[in-house]
């Protein structure tokens, strides 16, 4: 591809994105989600201070939380915004404006139902089946036995129960917190 060939799709991208604001932000948001998600990614992989195990699960966690994001935002949004044009066209007829502050508002609608609704709902239920099949293969680490001061004690009555010492341990590191003190 010729420099020219790129400066021309740069400009017909750029006079779209001005004439139509609403795929301008939809654009936007896609990409800064994809790019948030890539960042995470990336730090969580390259910190040092993350034991490999848990980089095992939070490297692919984010990776499809991501995915759902965009995925989720894609779906909500487009439909929404496609649907809140015609109703607009049908109202404002003549009024290009409207119609495209209709579509604005919708892709910002769509990017808070799907952020705030339907992602955290897949993550969940994701989530849910990806630890039973952990559990069915016994992927999942035991809990520590005594409690290191650096994590909350687990609460299991699966596993042999805690001891005193830990819990009264975990209660001192948290010198705020008086209602937790034996």
């Amino acid at each position: 591809m010729g420099f020219e060939k790129i400066g021309s799709m740069a400009g017909k991208f750029l006079k779209n994105c001005v004439e139509h604001n609403s795929t301008f932000l939809f654009i936007t948001s896609a990409a800064g989600w994809a790019l948030a998600s890539t960042a995470q990614t990336i730090g969580l992989a390259a910190n040092k201070e993350i034991p490999k195990e848990e980089k095992k699960f939070l490297v692919p966690q984010e990776i499809l939380d991501g995915t759902f994001n965009i995925a989720s935002y894609a779906a909500i949004s487009l439909p929404l915004m496609k649907g809140v044009e015609k109703l607009a066209q049908s109202k404002f007829p003549n009024n290009n404006k409207a119609v495209e502050g209709a579509r604005c508002l919708a892709a910002i609608a769509g990017g808070i139902v799907s952020s705030n609704i339907i992602t955290p709902v897949l993550r969940n239920k994701t989530g849910a089946i990806v630890k039973e099949k952990m559990e069915s293969k016994n992927l999942t680490p035991p809990p520590a036995q005594i409690y290191d001061g650096k994590t909350q004690p687990f609460f299991r009555a699966k596993n042999p129960p805690l001891s005193i010492q830990s819990y009264m341990n975990f209660t001192k590191s948290m010198p705020n917190s008086g209602s937790l003190r034996i």
